[in-house]
C-alpha cells in the first residue's frame, strides 16, 4: 500500500490518497479538493482532527514500522518556498 500527499501539475494541494497495490485502487483519505489551501495547525502539542497541513507540492512522507504513524516532510508551498 502506498500513500500520496500534495500537489500535481494542476496546482498545490493538501490531499492525502491511499493506493492499494493488490487491487490497483486509489482512495481519498483527507484534505481539501481545491488548490492553494492554507494550513491549520491549532495549538502546539494538542492533537485535533481539525489540523491540516497547507497545500504543497513535492512533499515526501513515510510510515513507522507498525504503520500507525505517518510523517510528512517538506514540499514547496504556492509561494514557491520550500518547507
Amino acid at each position: 500500500m502506498l500513500q500520496n500527499f500534495g500537489g500535481t501539475v494542476e496546482g498545490y494541494l493538501n490531499d492525502l490518497w491511499r493506493y492499494r497495490v493488490n487491487d490497483s485502487t486509489w482512495t481519498w483519505i483527507s484534505g481539501n479538493k481545491t488548490t492553494g489551501s492554507e494550513g491549520y495547525y491549532g495549538d502546539k502539542g494538542i492533537p485535533s482532527v481539525g489540523n491540516a497541513p497547507g497545500a504543497r507540492n513535492q512533499a515526501v512522507g513515510c510510515y513507522d514500522s507498525l504503520r500507525k504513524e505517518f510523517w510528512l516532510f517538506g514540499g514547496a508551498n504556492p509561494d514557491g518556498e520550500n518547507l
